[in-house]
């Protein structure tokens, strides 16, 4: 069995020695031997791990989000659904930089009749916008009006409990509910679930969305397909999508409605 100090290991991963040490640190990379010395050795098998833990840190989970995945008894369909999801984006990353690569030789080729060019041809290349940073603007929207949401209901609070008056932590509350509800009601309409084990996409009740555990690109939710509660993966999606009679939106992979 080969064996790799913790120097080797921060190696072949690209990663520091003090990181190596920091995730031993938060139980997420246990050394599988010590040295009489007490040096830690690993595996091949610790090996792998690390280089999850790091792919996972990549896609920006936390490492509480990790010790979530590790202790989940379906990680492999999880981790499977993570890769598929990475390589769809990187493939429509190459495919949309020749678009652009392809726009600007056009451009290049007309740039001494750069009055004529047809202002929708540059357009194209603004209008390019991956799911992902779409998925990332939504969550930035339903940040900030939660932060405004604060300042309508807080402040009117402690100047309720100061001068007695409680109109205006009246009028705030309810001004935070309005816009709570409408932004919320946004959010569950631009985003769907992916479950690991079948990859059946669907958005499911606003009741049993609010009240799922969940994570920032994970949410415990039931299946429609297969029926069993899951880690699902959270991605960005048309709010156009049908829906069944209970209202769980459902589609396949591809995109097409079941």
């Amino acid at each position: 069995m080969t064996h790799y100090t913790t120097g080797e290991l921060a190696k072949l991963c690209d990663v520091t020695v003090r990181t190596v040490q920091f995730y031993d640190s938060k139980d997420l990379l246990k050394p599988t031997d010590l040295t009489d010395g007490g040096r830690r050795l690993y595996t091949d098998e610790d090996l792998q791990r690390l280089r999850v833990i790091c792919f996972l840190k990549d896609l920006g989970f936390s490492l509480q989000d990790i010790a979530e995945l590790f202790g989940a008894s379906d990680m492999n369909g999880i981790l499977e659904l993570l890769i598929d999801n990475q390589s769809k984006t990187i493939s429509q990353n190459i495919e949309e930089g020749r678009a652009r690569l392809n726009r600007i030789e056009e451009l290049r080729k007309n740039l001494g009749f750069f009055a004529n060019i047809d202002t929708e041809s540059i357009g194209v290349m603004a209008d390019i916008v991956e799911d992902k940073k779409k998925l990332r603007a939504a969550r930035a929207k339903l940040l900030v009006i939660g932060l405004i949401m604060d300042l309508l209901w807080l402040p009117a609070l402690i100047y309720g409990i100061l001068s007695g008056v409680w109109w205006p932590f009246a009028i705030g509350m309810l001004a935070a509910v309005v816009l709570g509800v409408a932004i919320s009601s946004y959010y569950m309409h631009r985003v769907a679930y992916v479950c690991p084990e079948d990859h059946t996409v669907f958005r499911p009740p606003a009741r049993k969305l609010l009240f799922a555990r969940h994570t920032p690109s994970l949410r415990m939710l039931t299946c429609p397909t297969c029926g069993q509660k899951r880690c699902c993966l959270e991605i960005y999606a048309p709010p156009e999508k049908p829906k069944d009679m209970d209202g769980t939106l459902i589609w396949s992979k591809d995109g097409e409605s079941r």
